[in-house]
């Protein structure tokens, strides 16, 4: 159910909508016992079992470079929200220069090795999951997380217009060739998906691109992976 500034879930007390998808919607609010800002993210499922790994998966984590969980609770009205750390930031853009591309990057592999170091492979590593503050980069949305439990293609769907049972899982742009056939990812998986957003980091153009997902499926598969030594350097954008 959508929610309006001023409404409230238990002691937080909703600010403005911040983003939605097929899964739920995210919110700013406020704590009010602690008078502090944090993000609600709900699940218009209940706690569905994607859900229910993503808060298993942040609870698990304790990093700088990883968004923090603070709360899992269910409303009266039976649906699931996690409250989560308010990270205030831009997602990650390329092209980059490369001392910082290289710093962020840095932060990015910290992050994946502490999750892979608990058995959390995230499985949808890309630039619209890292976000840029002051600080430096925030890992977000573990909503595909793989804890212990191998999940299969035919759980979950992927994104570019593919839907429906027995498809790929994750966001098909920066996935991995086992995750693109259907199997089983593990931490290679991420690191591979990391090595795109990389590329695109100090390019400014995606890996592997397409104009359908068939494409971009056999450019995955097929193609030998891109060198950042064969695209002319763009000019620096600043982040």
């Amino acid at each position: 159910m959508p929610l309006s500034a001023r409404d409230k879930l238990g002691p937080y007390e909703i600010v403005a909508l911040i983003g939605a998808g097929g899964m739920g919607e995210v919110y700013k609010a406020r704590d009010t016992r602690l008078d502090r800002t944090v993000a609600i993210k709900i699940s218009k499922t209940g706690f569905s079992e994607r859900f229910e790994r993503e808060a298993q998966a942040v609870a698990a984590l304790n990093h700088p470079n990883i968004c923090h969980l603070y709360d899992v609770a269910t409303a009266p009205e039976g649906f699931g929200y996690l409250v989560m750390e308010y990270v205030e930031g831009a997602a990650l853009k390329g092209p980059l220069p490369l001392d910082r591309a290289l710093k962020y990057s840095a932060q990015i592999c910290n992050a994946l090795e502490a999750a892979h170091t608990k058995g959390i492979v995230h499985r949808d590593l890309k630039p619209a999951n890292i976000l840029v503050t002051k600080q430096g980069v925030k890992l977000l949305d573990f909503g595909l997380a793989k804890i212990e439990k191998s999940v299969t293609a035919s759980e979950e769907t992927a994104t570019m217009g593919m839907t429906g049972k027995g498809q790929i899982l994750g966001t098909l742009l920066y996935m991995s060739p086992e995750q693109v056939n259907g199997g089983e990812a593990d931490a290679r998986s991420d690191i591979f998906s990391f090595g795109l957003v990389l590329y695109e980091l100090l390019t400014g153009k995606r890996a592997f691109q397409g104009a359908t997902p068939a494409s971009v499926i056999a450019a995955i598969l097929e193609r030998p992976a891109p060198s950042v030594a064969d695209v002319p350097l763009p000019r620096w954008t600043a982040c």
